[in-house]
C-alpha cells in the first residue's frame, strides 16, 4: 500500500490535533488549585498552598484534614474502619477523599461544584 500525499494532508493534521488535546486535557496547567471541605452544612475553600490543619465536625464528631503545600489528607476521624485515613493524601486536580460515615469531603478543584463530584461519592 503506497501512501499518497493527501493522505499526509489529513493524517499529520490529525495526529497533531490529537497531540494537542492530549496535552491540554492531562497538563498540570490552569489556574491556581484550591482545596475544598465540605460537611452537610458548610463547605470551606483553602489555597492548595497553604499549611494549615483544618478540624470538621459530621454526625460522629470531628474530622482532621491536614493541608501542606498543595496536599491534603484527612489525619484523623471519629469513623469505625478509618478507611478515610488510609487512603492517604491527595495533590491533583479532581481527586478526593472523603469520611462517608462521618459525611465529610474534601477535594481539589479549580473552582469545582458539588455537582463535579461523582454522585456515588456522596
Amino acid at each position: 500500500m503506497l501512501l499518497k500525499p493527501l493522505d499526509f494532508c489529513v493524517a499529520v493534521p490529525a495526529l497533531a490535533l490529537v497531540i494537542v488535546s492530549f496535552l491540554f486535557a492531562y497538563s498540570g496547567a490552569g489556574g491556581d488549585s484550591s482545596v475544598y471541605l465540605k460537611n452537610e452544612n458548610s463547605e470551606w475553600v483553602f489555597p492548595a498552598n497553604t499549611n494549615e490543619t483544618v478540624t470538621v465536625t459530621g454526625p460522629l464528631g470531628e474530622t482532621v484534614i491536614e493541608i501542606s503545600d498543595g496536599s491534603a489528607g484527612i489525619i484523623s476521624s471519629p469513623c469505625a474502619n478509618k478507611t478515610c485515613i488510609a487512603a492517604g493524601v491527595i495533590r491533583s486536580t479532581g481527586q478526593w477523599a472523603a469520611c462517608l460515615p462521618n459525611r465529610v469531603m474534601l477535594y481539589i478543584g479549580e473552582g469545582k461544584t458539588e455537582s463535579d463530584i461523582d454522585a456515588a461519592a456522596w
